[in-house]
């Protein structure tokens, strides 16, 4: 091992060679300009492959997905074996496969000097559903966008979502997030014969708060793993579903905290593995009640 002072003998190197403490930096510069050659080497290389039209798609491959085959993604993709690295432009692809799957949160796509491509793809994994106006929808938990929409429910089920009902005023559009409006309506010359509707405030983001204070008591409460559903489009008979058979009422937002331990407190002592139709009213915490009978009718979205 060498010390500062056989270092500067055998190199002849001087005081102001010399970094803090005395260090040589004369090993770090030539690290430094090694890096430096390497990368431009590199660089060249693929400078040179993409001119020549050598750099070619040996293969590819899907790292991160969950909910859709590999395959079908590579196919949707559009790069194949044998195409060259400088046809394909790597936003446009991933682009493709984000407005072509809605799970697909995002994807990057990356290429290798051996001929490989990587697609790394983020997946949606907390997920909810709705029907609103005949028509289903697929929004993401985690920013309430909009990810799809369908005319059958059936393949959302499948994903693993959780259903949530909206008021009437809730307005989705696939790429957006959910907001609320008023319903607009045509003046009539009778004001008698024109239709209103009760609110309690002017901006319909405020008055319908409690759909996400409601949907976010309920998906962090000891119940969230089993829950099959939420409707929030009443805000006076709010409920939820568990376990696909056992129907929550809440009525309103009043004391929620007490009426959800109440839940939680009865929960633990009927459930006894029957799937029989049950209600479980904690609308009124000093009465709370639980009822099994299968004429109790249970939503559709309760499967």
């Amino acid at each position: 091992m060498y010390t500062n002072r056989s270092f500067d003998r055998k190199f002849g190197r001087k005081d102001s060679w010399k970094g803090r403490g005395n260090t040589p930096l004369w090993p770090w510069k030539a690290c430094f300009w090694s890096l430096l050659c390497l990368m431009a080497a590199i660089v060249l290389t693929v400078a040179l492959l993409l001119l020549s039209g050598l750099w070619k798609v040996s293969s590819v491959t899907v790292v991160g997905n969950i909910q859709y085959p590999a395959e079908e993604l590579v196919e949707a993709s559009g790069i194949t074996v044998g195409d060259r690295m400088g046809d394909f432009d790597r936003k446009g692809v991933a682009e493709k496969l984000m407005a072509e799957y809605p799970l697909v949160r995002s994807v990057k796509v990356s290429r290798r000097l051996n001929g490989k491509v990587i697609l790394k793809v983020t997946e949606e994994t907390d997920l909810y559903y709705t029907c609103h106006r005949e028509n289903y929808y697929l929004v993401s938990a985690k920013d309430l966008t909009v990810l799809g929409i369908a005319s059958y429910g059936e393949e959302y089920r499948g994903y693993g979502a959780i259903y949530l009902g909206f008021p009437e005023e809730a307005r989705l559009t696939v790429g957006e997030k959910v907001r609320f409006e008023y319903l607009p309506y045509e003046p009539v010359s009778q004001p008698e014969e024109m239709a209103t509707f009760e609110i309690e405030t002017q901006e319909p983001q405020e008055e319908y708060s409690y759909v996400w204070e409601f949907v976010d008591k309920m998906m962090t409460s000891p119940m969230k793993g089993r829950i099959t559903g939420v409707d929030t489009s009443d805000k006076y008979d709010l409920y939820l579903v568990f376990d696909g058979h056992i129907k929550i009422r809440f009525g309103n937002m009043k004391n929620l905290d007490d009426k959800i331990d109440l839940a939680v407190t009865i929960l633990k002592e009927k459930i006894d593995g029957s799937t029989m139709p049950a209600l479980l009213d904690v609308s009124n915490i000093k009465e709370g009640s639980f009822r099994a009978n299968p004429d109790i009718k249970l939503p559709e979205w309760a499967g």
